[in-house]
């Protein structure tokens, strides 16, 4: 949604200079955006953008002890050429341990009848409705 439509400025904007460290304050998201002076009618909204971030901000660092440094993630070295990398699927909670590509391949065949003997002779017992 756009905050500023004098100069096109939109919320990802702001939130993008604010998360990026260069702006603590409306005069900081003002120049960063690089907007100009205009009608004047996107500061209380830009004031409000800054006040949630500070507000998230603080309460993540209350909850986590301060704010942690930014560390690199390394990335995991490719495989030789020529070769194909394996696949590895992680059950999630509640998930079976096994992980099986085709699960119909390695199900048995089916050798009693899909219904019941009394279903088949219309004798089976109510079901409660």
């Amino acid at each position: 949604m756009y905050v500023c439509i004098c100069n096109a400025v939109t919320e990802d904007d702001v939130h993008g200079c604010m998360a990026n460290g260069a702006c603590a304050t409306v005069k900081d998201v003002k120049a960063a955006c690089g907007m100009k002076p205009g009608c004047g009618s996107c500061t209380r909204r830009i004031s409000a953008l800054v006040s949630e971030y500070r507000t998230a901000s603080e309460l993540a660092d209350a909850l986590t002890g301060g704010p942690l440094p930014l560390a690199a993630v390394p990335e995991p070295a490719p495989p030789p050429p020529g070769t194909v990398a394996p696949v590895t699927a992680k059950p999630g909670p509640g998930a079976p341990e096994t992980f099986v590509a085709d699960p119909l391949a390695e199900r048995p065949a089916v050798s009693e009848p899909v219904m019941s003997d009394q279903v088949e002779r219309g004798t089976a017992p109510p079901t409660a409705a």
